[in-house]
């Protein structure tokens, strides 16, 4: 009987000594996973909107607007539309609409890109006389200059 306490208490500690060396470390990691680590939403909800801070008006409140199509490719992302050399707009949709005023200079920048790219007047409000509603314009690894800004009766 005495050999039987004996082999029963050693089979005890055995298996106290070999959860503790697994025990304690699932303890630290789940310590760390809850009070330390950071919060892996974190960087997605800190990128949320980010491409907010690049609109400059809605189109609906401008009095004069160009609406400029990319032809030869769905998105450009790199080509900026240019008013005044400001940037107001880009290609991350084939179609950009931009406010104007009499006298501005528009340009579209496809300086990154390395093959031709067309851009056309798709449309504007009727009082803007030029650039002209269908007008085209192309270039590669230029600022493509679509003109200055005429309205009717100015």
């Amino acid at each position: 009987m005495q050999v039987k306490n004996k082999l029963r208490y050693s089979a005890k500690a055995v298996s106290r000594y070999l959860l503790m060396p697994v025990a304690i470390p699932v303890v630290i990691l789940l310590y760390y996973h809850i009070c330390l680590a950071p919060f892996p939403a974190d960087r997605l909800i800190n990128q949320v909107g980010s491409d907010a801070q690049t609109v400059m008006q809605p189109a609906a409140v401008a009095e004069h607007v160009l609406i400029l199509q990319l032809i030869n490719f769905s998105t450009l992302p790199k080509a900026k539309v240019l008013v005044n050399g400001q940037v107001k707009g880009d290609f991350s949709h084939p179609y950009v609409t931009v406010a104007v005023c009499q006298g501005d200079c528009v340009e579209v920048d496809t300086t990154f890109y390395d093959h031709l790219v067309t851009i056309k007047v798709l449309d504007s409000t009727r009082q803007v006389m030029s650039p002209a509603k269908g007008a085209e314009f192309t270039g590669r690894k230029t600022v493509i200059a679509l003109g200055h800004v005429k309205l009717a009766g100015r």
